[in-house]
């Protein structure tokens, strides 16, 4: 593993190497990773870490407090429902089937009494999944509707999907995906990435008269834009 200081504070990083000419440098699942043209040396390499040191600090912080950093499913962590913090509580009591209940800033699922002693961490998770799927049921199709009528365009079809690295694409054949994922966020960001795949419908590229419709439609759309990158 490789280390750099920052202030009071060592930042490790991993290198990956590729056929590429230039440096880039991520965050994955809270690890600084460093890909490296094949034949940098680690000097050149350390250096360009050290020039960054900053920016890959201040991008762990955010990441820390991302509300799509790798969940545990403990009792008491936070998730994201429409933009506002709900904190997961996890009972157990004398029932045949789980069940999930959100209210009142709370996510309560309860589980079987005979759960108790055992890893319910996949159970949990797939619980989890479910709610955000049966939030983007609801929401979607409010989104679609309003954009239907506000821009006058609809897709041929829409599904709903749980995706790693998109929030909404749209295929040749005018077929959209919105991530479920998105319903942890504001329904001014699910209006922008249903907007944004609909404009698709007419440009199939991030062209300016791309850029023109969405901001026709939603002049405010890059503050959406940053809710998304946090």
């Amino acid at each position: 593993m490789n280390k750099v200081k920052y202030e009071n504070k060592t930042i490790a990083y991993t290198v990956n190497r590729a056929k590429i000419k230039n440096f880039y440098i991520t965050i994955q699942n809270g690890e600084v990773v460093i890909k490296a043209p094949r034949f940098a040396t680690s000097s050149q390499i350390q250096n360009v870490v050290e020039a960054k040191r900053q920016w890959i600090m201040q991008k762990l912080q955010e990441y820390q407090q991302s509300p799509t950093k790798v969940k545990e499913y403990a009792d008491g962590e936070k998730f994201q429902i429409l933009g506002e913090a709900y904190y997961l509580n996890i009972y157990y009591k004398d029932i045949n089937m789980a069940m999930l209940n959100v209210e009142n800033g709370k996510i309560a699922i309860i589980l079987p009494l005979r759960y108790a002693e055992e890893d319910n961490t996949e159970q949990i998770k797939k619980m989890i999944d479910k709610m955000y799927y049966m939030i983007a049921e609801k929401e979607v199709e409010n989104s679609m509707e309003k954009m239907r009528k506000l821009v006058g365009l609809a897709p041929e079809e829409y599904r709903i999907k749980k995706t790693k690295s998109i929030w909404g694409s749209c295929s040749s054949n005018k077929k959209i995906t919105i991530n479920q994922n998105l319903m942890m966020y504001s329904r001014k960001a699910i209006d922008y990435v249903v907007l944004h795949e609909i404009c698709h419908l007419k440009y199939m590229n991030h062209s300016k008269k791309f850029w023109a419709m969405v901001e026709k439609y939603m002049p405010d759309y890059k503050d959406a834009e940053k809710e998304l990158k946090k």
